[in-house]
């Protein structure tokens, strides 16, 4: 990863109006479930995008964007396995397009639980499998979707320090909610998920963080409003989910 492909998503998305109009909506579904959280975390907060649109939308929320490379917009440089915040001090944390690229997913979990505050959420929004997502997220997509990834060792025990932060699979996630126990999260500091799917045609049809789209913002505004028809279709036709762990209280919490 570096800070001029991040500077790249920056131009593109400046340059994209299409391109926002697609995030806006997930963007605004990820800010819902944060409900009246006072401060919030972003981690993987990268180009600066969610967080600016945040400290516009809901002036309320104390942000703080971190991501493990420096850049000038996000407020810190943080490993979200090693946070730099005491217990019990964050109100809510977000990741977007984050989970798929760790290596160590059960570390993350484990850290973001014990900075949560009592009734603190963690929201992600993240690639999912779906009939229609597989075939793009499998061939279509510069990362790697494997049907039977390891989820809690995605990218293999010796990756270490090696792994390039941009390196993902769209599995994933769809693996840690579909065959991950309770009592698995309970161990980890967190209540089973909540997840929800959510349609992509808009997004399929900019081309995300490519300079061009497949059809002009007219048209694409015409798509994100095909996805919000379709949302009763998303468990087959979606490409994203929005999942959502609340912290696990003491007394629900399984012992290790």
């Amino acid at each position: 990863m570096s800070l001029e492909r991040l500077l790249e998503h920056r131009r593109i998305w400046t340059g994209k109006p299409f391109l926002r109009d697609v995030y806006r909506v997930w963007f605004d579904a990820a800010l819902q479930q944060l409900g009246s959280a006072a401060r919030v975390l972003e981690l993987g907060a990268g180009p600066g995008l969610l967080s600016a649109y945040a400290r516009q939308q809901r002036p309320d929320l104390r942000w703080i964007a971190a991501d493990i490379l420096p850049a000038p917009w996000n407020d810190l440089a943080a490993d979200g396995l090693r946070l730099p915040f005491a217990d019990r001090t964050i109100d809510g944390a977000l990741g977007f397009d984050m989970l798929h690229h760790l290596a160590r997913p059960a570390r993350f979990f484990e850290e973001v639980a014990r900075v949560l505050a009592p009734g603190g959420r963690l929201v992600a929004i993240e690639p999912w499998v779906t009939p229609l997502s597989y075939p793009v997220y499998r061939w279509l997509h510069q990362e790697g979707c494997r049907l039977s990834i390891d989820p809690w060792n995605p990218f293999g025990a010796d990756v270490g320090e090696a792994k390039d932060a941009f390196e993902g699979d769209a599995a994933v996630v769809w693996r840690l909610v579909r065959d991950t126990p309770p009592a698995r999260w309970n161990e980890l500091g967190l209540q089973p998920p909540s997840v929800r799917v959510l349609n992509g045609f808009a997004y399929m049809a900019s081309l995300g963080f490519r300079p061009r789209a497949l059809l002009p913002r007219s048209l694409g505004r015409a798509l994100i409003g095909l996805d919000s028809t379709l949302g009763p279709l998303a468990r087959a036709l979606g490409l994203r989910v929005i999942a959502s762990w609340a912290r696990a209280e003491p007394a629900s919490r399984v012992l290790k």
